[in-house]
């Protein structure tokens, strides 16, 4: 009857839905025998609708508080206690949201419900303890009234000190017994428990005095030993800290402090409570000036100490470390450290609280460090302060840097612990620079016995030593190496070649001190020019004007600032011209493997030097051609200059360049191959480096290059090639709404080009293209009219070209643009019709390249994007599959495979004409046969489909201008057995030479060709097989086999 009246006022609470309620409540409560269902069905209908109800104008304050008295008497009740946790937890529920529509502003209004509450916190049951917890921190939240959070902070505080006084007489009684009993465990003091978890969510709620007064309850719980307490009460001092500001009272913090500090003494405590204490202790001694100075200091020692204690041990050492760091981090004040007015008495300035955390941690430290060798999270926490310290790091840890030195001296091998080491000596190198080093550690040679010490310092100061001076070099490096070269005959000797490769950290140069070493057949020769280059990149890198290395995108770490940065540039440029003469005399001198390094230093120093310097220089070395010497000593000179050219262009003047650019049209012009390959590449350099001089020359460049003959040699048909790269963009980009004469001549050579006989030069042409295709895709804002739309239109353009060389050419093409981006044939609807129209061709190459586009297509679309594609396709793709000859059924049963595998294969049938459903049913069971029969080849198909589909597209797009390598492009020239009718057809990849296999017979006919497979009259017939060469694309191998 209840239920129905208040569902029945449910929608119109105000009409008389809460007096129903309450009479609901009142008559359950008031019967004698009660009924556990109904009481059941009660509080799970009142726990949804109540929460429900507007606060304002919902449930009266009279009403509310006379509910409230209600639901008390029945959770609480007797004849309650056969109800289940939900109905409990119901129940609790309901009495929470009642108690926010009481009288907030009056104790006496909310206090028996309150009290309640904070009564069911304990209980032993989850469910309604987790509840009752929620609707004590809402109701308290709630309050308003300074009186009425007083009375509630008091009836928590009051109930939260008598369940610890029952705990903490319980601990003291087992300590007293010495039973290790855990008498916590049982069901009656699990309350206490509970009890300090609710006082942690009302933390943030309560008054200060009374969270102090809890602090007092709770130091009472801490002891140097273990409890079942122990991890609670310090989750509740850690919120406590975590809601107080630096510099507020806090009771009894000297006792608590002694406390942590002597618990975290105790080895047998576990290991997650010490970090707990420690970083409570540490909040402590952040927040509170505890006691006076020296108990401080102690307390701080005694953190640091227990916490690198830890680092010994495997299982703690990470986080042990981590804490050192971060304790490192907090507490050191660098710039109050690297005063000059404090750096020199530091260590005995007890005022210093940054200098006493300091000596703490080196003392701690080099205990952990007397163990034996340490592990790497001891090193990472050393190394951290080495690089934190700077410079100040030798007056503090001098003692550490020895100790360190005697574990590398007894180091060997190749180990991660020497690797560790190392690092962490980098450090030091990085921190206080290789002259204070080596005035602790110094490197020497007992001519004597021939023993050297420290010399292990060598490889470690050519790895991590930069911005050192020149001067200290010449003092005190080469000597050291000219004692060693004087043992050269001795096992010392090659230590001499390690130590003069220390000249790449000192960079303030002096010309008098290098050039005498820069000749032919110098020592130093090869150290000075990758020094040179280090230096010169790494200071460049600094300042933000070098991106073009991988050693200067990721520079080493440097002890010094901009401000060095550029002071050494200035110091390098000083002396740059003098270099640079010196490197170029030695450039024609030496030979090819050395000229290599030795360029590519005249190309760094040419970045600092000034352009009038570079042109003078380059031309005294162009006159060395006119002595009167023999025709192949000019002409290996000429290419000489030009490779000198090519290393100077990327910061020489105009006018220079236009020098240069006339000598490459003489050498151009000759007809030694080798001379060209160097115009080409020196040309590339320039169109590479300015593109002014591509515009200002863009139309004399058009007439020298296609006035040429393409090279036959791979490497100078890449030169040239990577040249129209250049030019072909500059020309879409300048030509977008005119004709593009000279790019479609261009790019007609490349196109050509991908038919070539030569497997390499089809590579070349591939690579370029593909290069193109990457560089427009990414400057192009939009695909729509701009440049990357242009390229690929003007690829289409020769779709209908005048021979099948072409066109099948252009197919190839758009196939490696497919490939790269599959989404253009979406943005260029006319793409794929026009690709389509092709297969009514009767030109049997022409057809080959379409059916390895379709097959490139449906390797690379979406699923969803192939749907759009499946009709047109379909419609001119089945009638192949009645031709065998040159395998097109063939060709067309694995495109099918593919688009059923991608699309399904209900999708494909059903787009089917009826003609076709014969075949594509065919082709549908043996797929399911060599699924089902052929477990293994399955799976390698699969495979391989998976390499090729285009699950993730940075996989394909090339990862360097253009260079486009085997296992990206998938390919269809491989040719099968004639009688192989039950091979798997799997999705095949093809290579850089296209779609078409080259054949003179393919080449003389436009129309109809013979098949290679039909038998000759003399009774022979041509059989083909596959070898792999060198390069690993298949190749065809012919013979003729007389039938016996």
């Amino acid at each position: 009857m209840w239920l129905g009246i208040t569902l029945e006022h449910a929608n119109t609470w105000e009409g008389g839905g809460e007096r129903a309620t309450i009479d609901a409540l009142s008559s359950t409560s008031a019967s004698a025998d009660v009924d556990v269902d109904a009481v059941s069905a009660l509080s799970s209908f009142l726990s949804i609708v109540l929460p429900l109800v507007e606060k304002k104008g919902g449930i009266g304050k009279e009403k509310a508080g006379e509910a409230v008295e209600i639901v008390v008497g029945m959770v609480v009740g007797r004849k309650c206690e056969g109800l289940s946790v939900s109905s409990v937890r119901g129940l609790v529920k309901c009495l929470g949201v009642l108690l926010e529509f009481c009288d907030l502003e009056d104790w006496e209004s909310v206090k028996l419900g309150f009290e309640t509450l904070l009564k069911f916190s304990v209980d032993k049951r989850p469910k309604v303890r987790k509840c009752a917890q929620e609707c004590v921190v809402k109701v308290f939240k709630s309050f308003q009234s300074p009186l009425v959070i007083k009375m509630a902070s008091k009836m928590v505080l009051k109930s939260f000190k008598a369940y610890m006084s029952s705990a903490v007489k319980t601990m003291a009684s087992s300590s007293a017994d010495g039973s290790k009993d855990d008498n916590l465990s049982k069901c009656e003091h699990l309350e206490v428990l509970h009890m300090i978890n609710l006082l942690k969510f009302l933390v943030p709620c309560l008054p200060s005095e009374v969270v102090s007064k809890a602090v007092v309850e709770l130091e009472k719980a801490i002891s140097s030993k273990f409890s079942p307490l122990t991890r609670h009460v310090f989750d509740v001092l850690e919120e406590i800290l975590r809601f107080l500001e630096a510099g507020s009272t806090f009771p009894d913090t000297v006792k608590i402090v002694t406390t942590l500090a002597s618990y975290m003494s105790k080895k047998q405590n576990p290991v997650d409570t010490v970090f707990s204490a420690a970083a409570l202790l540490d909040n402590f001694l952040s927040k509170f000036q505890v006691g006076d100075t020296d108990k401080w200091n102690r307390h701080y020692s005694l953190i640091i100490g227990s916490i690198a204690g830890l680092l010994t041990s495997e299982a703690t050492a990470a986080k042990a470390s981590n804490i050192l760091k971060e304790m490192i981090n907090r507490h050191i004040d660098v710039d109050f450290l690297s005063s000059s007015e404090t750096i020199s008495t530091d260590v005995n300035n007890v005022e210093s609280k940054e200098s006493r955390i300091l000596k703490s941690v080196c003392d701690a430290l080099l205990k952990v460090l007397s163990r034996g060798i340490p592990n790497e999270h001891t090193l990472a926490v050393i190394s951290e302060l080495f690089i934190k310290l700077g410079k100040s790091s030798h007056v503090y840890m001098e003692s550490i840097l020895l100790k360190l030195a005697t574990f590398m001296t007894v180091a060997s091998g190749n180990t991660p612990d020497l690797k560790h080491l190392q690092e962490c000596m980098g450090s030091a190198v990085i921190a206080i620079g290789p002259e204070t080093l080596l005035a602790v550690l110094p490197i020497s040679l007992d001519a004597k016995d021939q023993t050297c010490s420290n010399v292990w310092l060598i490889p470690i100061l050519k790895d991590y030593a930069t911005g050192s001076s020149l001067g200290f070099f010449i003092e005190s490096i080469v000597p050291l190496a000219e004692s060693f070269q004087e043992a050269c005959q001795k096992a010392v000797g090659r230590e001499y070649n390690f130590i003069m490769e220390l000249i790449c950290p000192f960079c303030q140069l002096k010309t008098k001190v290098l050039i005498p070493h820069i000749r032919k057949d110098a020592i130093m020769l090869e150290h000075i020019a990758i020094a040179l280059q280090l230096l010169v990149k790494q200071n460049r890198s600094f300042l933000g004007t070098d991106q073009g290395d991988d050693a200067v995108s990721n520079p080493p770490k440097t002890s010094y600032s901009k401000k060095t940065a550029t002071k050494n540039i200035k110091a390098l440029a000083s002396c740059s011209e003098a270099l640079l003469k010196a490197f170029t005399k030695v450039f024609f001198k030496v030979s090819p493997k050395k000229r290599a390094f030795i360029k590519d230093t005249i190309g760094c120093l040419a970045l600092i030097t000034d352009s009038s310097a570079i042109k003078r220089i380059f031309l005294s070395s162009v006159k060395r051609l006119e002595h009167k010497v023999s025709v192949d000593k000019v002409n290996a000179k000429r290419c000489l200059i030009l490779e000198l050219a090519s290393s100077i262009v990327g910061a020489a003047s105009m006018d220079l360049i236009d020098l240069i650019y006339n000598f490459i049209k003489q050498s151009l012009q000759e007809e030694d191959k080798n001379i060209q390959l160097a115009a080409y590449a020196t040309l590339y350099k320039i169109l590479e480096g300015s593109s002014e001089f591509c515009s200002s020359k863009f139309e004399d460049l058009m007439d020298l290059l296609l006035g040429l003959t393409s090279p036959v040699d791979e490497t100078s048909l890449r030169w040239r090639f990577s040249c129209f790269r250049n030019l072909l963009i500059h020309s879409i980009e300048i030509t977008l709404d005119g004709e593009n004469t000279h790019g479609f001549r261009m790019l007609n050579e490349i196109i050509v080009t991908l038919k070539d006989a030569k497997e390499e030069n089809r590579k070349v042409a591939y690579d370029i293209l593909l290069g193109m295709s990457s560089s427009l895709q990414k400057t192009s804002a939009s695909i729509e009219k701009g440049p990357y739309y242009e390229f690929v239109s003007m690829i289409m353009g020769y779709l209908s070209g005048s021979s099948p060389q072409i066109k099948s050419g252009a197919v190839s093409a758009l196939s490696l643009v497919i490939y790269n981006d599959s989404k253009i044939c979406t943005l260029l609807p006319d793409l794929l019709p026009s690709i389509l129209e092709l297969l009514h061709s009767k030109a049997i190459e022409v057809i080959k390249a379409v059916l390895g586009f379709l097959k490139v297509l449906a390797l690379s679309l979406q699923a969803k994007d192939m749907q759009n594609f499946l009709p047109d396709i379909l419609s001119k793709l089945l009638p192949w599959s009645s031709v065998s000859r040159h395998h097109f059924k063939s060709k067309v049963t694995v495109i099918l495979e593919i688009m059923m595998r991608k699309c399904g294969s209900a999708s494909v049938k059903s787009l089917v004409p009826e003609k076709y459903r014969d075949f594509v049913k065919d082709v549908l069971e043996n797929r399911q046969n060599k699924t089902s029969s052929h477990e293994g080849v399955s799976t390698e198909t699969d495979a391989e489909l998976s390499e090729t589909a285009p699950k993730s597209r940075q996989d394909r797009n090339p990862k360097t201008g253009g260079r486009f390598t085997k296992k990206e492009y998938p390919t269809d020239n491989r040719k099968r057995k004639w009688d192989d009718k039950n091979s798997s057809h799997k999705p095949r990849k093809f290579s850089h030479g296209g779609n078409n296999v080259h054949r003179k017979k393919e080449e003389k006919h436009s129309g109809h060709a013979k098949s290679t497979d039909r038998p000759s009259q003399g009774g022979k017939r041509k059989n083909t097989n596959f070898k792999r060469d060198d390069s690993g694309v298949k190749r065809q191998k012919q013979w003729t086999k007389s039938n016996k």
